[in-house]
Parts: C-alpha cells; sequence; structure tokens
C-alpha cells in the first residue's frame, strides 16, 4: 500500500500523466482501462498491478475516479505540479497525501465529487490556498451530497427558503455559518428562519472547486 500512496504525488508530476489524459476521453475511458494504455500513470500502473494480483472488485470505478482527479490537477503548470511534489517529499508528506486522496476517491460514491477533489488540490498547487485548508476540504466534500454542494455556486447570504434543508446540511458539513434567526413576514412562512451565511471554507470551494 504504501507503494500504492505514493504513486499518487508521483503521478500529479508526471509527463506520462499528461500525455495519457490528453489522448483519452470519457467515451474510450473504459476500453483504455482494460487495454492497459493508463499503466505508464504511476498510480494507475501501480493499482492496476495490485488488482490483477488479488481480483478487486470495482477497479474499473475507481479507475475513472482517479483519472478524473487527475485531469483537473493536471490543468497546472508542469513546473506548479514539480514544485507541490517537491515540497511533500521536503516535508516528509508525501505518502500521508497520497493515502488521504486514495482513501477518500475510494469511498466517493459518485464521479463529480473527485472533479471536485482535483480543482482543489490544483488550487493548492497553484498557491491560492495552504495545504491544511486543502486537505480539510477535500474531507468535507467527500462527506457531503454531490448535488447539494451546487445550491454553493450561487449562493447568497440570507435565509434559503425552500433550500433550507439543503442549507442546513451544509451547514452541519462545516460549508456555511448560522447567522441568527430572521423573524420573516407572516404573509410568507419561507420568508423567515435561520439566516445562513457563506464560511471561509465555503468560499474557498466555490471559488476553486465549483
Amino acid at each position: 500500500m504504501s507503494k500504492l500512496n505514493a504513486a499518487l504525488p508521483a503521478s500529479i508530476a508526471s509527463k506520462e500523466t499528461t500525455t495519457a489524459l490528453a489522448t483519452v476521453g470519457d467515451a474510450a475511458l473504459d476500453a483504455a482501462i482494460s487495454s492497459g494504455a493508463l499503466d505508464g500513470v504511476p498510480i494507475l500502473g501501480a493499482a492496476t498491478g495490485i488488482w490483477r494480483a488479488h481480483k478487486e472488485i470495482g477497479q474499473q470505478l475507481f479507475t475513472r475516479k482517479v483519472v478524473r482527479f487527475l485531469r483537473e490537477t493536471n490543468q497546472t503548470t508542469d513546473q506548479e505540479r514539480i514544485d507541490f511534489v517537491d515540497r511533500l517529499k521536503a516535508e516528509g508528506k508525501t505518502e500521508d497525501f497520497g493515502e488521504a486522496i486514495l482513501l477518500i476517491l475510494d469511498r466517493l460514491d459518485d464521479t463529480v465529487k473527485p472533479v471536485i477533489l482535483g480543482r482543489l488540490v490544483a488550487a493548492h498547487i497553484r498557491g491560492d490556498m495552504d495545504y491544511d485548508k486543502m486537505m480539510r476540504l477535500t474531507s468535507i466534500v467527500s462527506r457531503c451530497y454531490a448535488e447539494d454542494l451546487e445550491l454553493l455556486r450561487n449562493f447568497s447570504d440570507g435565509v434559503q427558503g425552500e433550500k433550507t434543508l439543503i442549507a442546513e446540511s451544509l451547514l452541519a458539513a462545516g460549508l456555511l455559518s448560522n447567522g441568527g434567526i430572521d423573524g420573516g413576514d407572516f404573509s410568507d412562512p419561507l420568508a423567515g428562519g435561520i439566516i445562513f451565511n457563506l464560511n471561509e471554507y465555503g468560499d474557498l470551494l466555490k471559488r476553486f472547486g465549483l
């Protein structure tokens, strides 16, 4: 497993990743996985070897999630990715980072959140957020229902009306803050209620992940 954890940062910095992902679209992804065309990407080559040895269920779904994640981290420059991996090595975080992200990707139940996670890691690689905030956000996103996150895309502070249940879920996840109670208007039962405010983590996710 140690080899697999270290392979994820290596894949982010690898030129083979850029080459492989540039030639494989979603429509051809399953065929590319089955044929071994993506084995040149360090994480996928290492994982495929383990799956072939143990016949682990879910190989293809997991690989699709990893590919979607890497497509987003690949939106940074070659040098930015190399510098990122060098920092991980210097701080002794290479395997910890790889293990944390792989565990999150493995338990995700959709193919939308791997894209969001990749965008968040890319934002850190570019210097738009620090490591701890990035890692905390990846964990938060993993616990949310993917469609609930869409509320943040055009979010405005205040009472959320018919979207209150979704806002409460995002509040519990740590993406919104409770701004108190709005007494509302007796003529409109949806006018009052909890005031939801976008907090720092919600703002970072809105700007860099969605």
